[in-house]
């Protein structure tokens, strides 16, 4: 008698590698989920993460079960930045904080992303990696920060003095 197998609620998963600490497979509901994770857990560990989805017609031998590859996560080249920040807000005044923070390398424009592509990646990787560096936990009121580089383990590609406003 041949049973057909069942489906997972979540056909999506990453696994991690041996260093990682259990769970060494998380399952994700859909495929952008799991890249998202698989992309964090990559530059977190500093180690390739594969990516493997489930499929009715995948192999389903006893070790495979439907699930196949789908693909590897490379870590990002991550970038260590000291940065100067100053948190102005309408109910509470100036407060200025003066983080070390470990992010991503920001996005290199390449031959195939148009200028306007290009900006809205950075538009994007600045939002997500340095605007997450700004505030100190006053969530009434407006508020504008303003970032300042003061040191960078990667001046090519994030240079000392560079600038961001956020909120203005």
């Amino acid at each position: 008698m041949t049973t057909t197998p069942c489906a997972p609620l979540r056909p999506f998963r990453i696994l991690r590698p041996a260093a990682a600490r259990k769970p060494w497979a998380v399952y994700y509901q859909t495929r952008e989920a799991r890249d998202d994770a698989a992309q964090r857990w990559a530059d977190t560990l500093g180690a390739e993460v594969s990516t493997e989805r489930w499929d009715i017609d995948g192999a389903h031998d006893g070790l495979n079960r439907g699930w196949g590859c789908d693909g590897v996560v490379q870590p990002r080249e991550l970038v260590t930045l000291s940065l100067h920040i100053e948190n102005h807000y309408e109910l509470y005044g100036l407060i200025v904080t003066t983080p070390t923070v470990t992010v991503p390398a920001p996005p290199v424009r390449d031959a195939s992303t148009s200028e306007e592509e290009h900006a809205e990646e950075l538009s994007e990787w600045e939002w997500e990696h340095i605007n997450a560096a700004t505030g100190a936990g006053r969530t009434r009121g407006d508020a504008s920060y303003f970032v300042t580089v003061k040191e960078s383990s990667r001046p090519d590609l994030i240079p000392v003095g560079q600038e961001y406003e956020f909120g203005v």
